[in-house]
């Protein structure tokens, strides 16, 4: 089991790239107020936000963080699954919203949340899941 988590860490990694390089385009536009620029981009990202994103969340949730909850802290995995809830719902917002200051309005929250939760995740999560794992090897 220790292997297969370790690998599912790799995967997760590979994607947050994937992730960050959605946002870096997306919240650019943003930063700049390119309504018609987020609008024209949304649909090459949509891939990676959405399903994508809602696979990534529900292998934490489901997978990661119920087999290691007890080494980390339960507490701490459970911080890490509202997010996903708040990350997911601003994304929804960001493809769902009508008008082009309620899109430009979510994906600099996006942005904001999801970045703060991919760095927290590789700087303090990821590497102590690897060391409770590497020490139970």
């Amino acid at each position: 089991m220790t292997q297969v988590l370790l690998a599912l860490i790799d995967r997760l990694e590979g994607e947050h790239r994937e992730v960050r390089a959605a946002l870096a385009v997306l919240g650019d536009l943003g930063d700049a107020g390119d309504a018609a620029g987020l609008r024209a981009a949304l649909p090459g990202y949509a891939s990676v936000l959405g399903p994508g994103l809602d696979e990534h969340s529900r292998a934490e949730d489901s997978t990661l963080f119920p087999a290691v909850h007890e080494v980390v802290g339960r507490g701490v995995v459970e911080a890490f699954t509202v997010e996903h809830g708040e990350i997911l719902a601003w994304r929804d917002a960001l493809y769902e919203a009508r008008a082009d200051v309620e899109r430009l309005s979510a994906v600099l929250e996006l942005r904001e949340l999801l970045e703060s939760h991919l760095q927290r995740e590789e700087a303090l999560l990821f590497p102590s899941i690897r060391d409770a794992l590497g020490s139970t090897a």
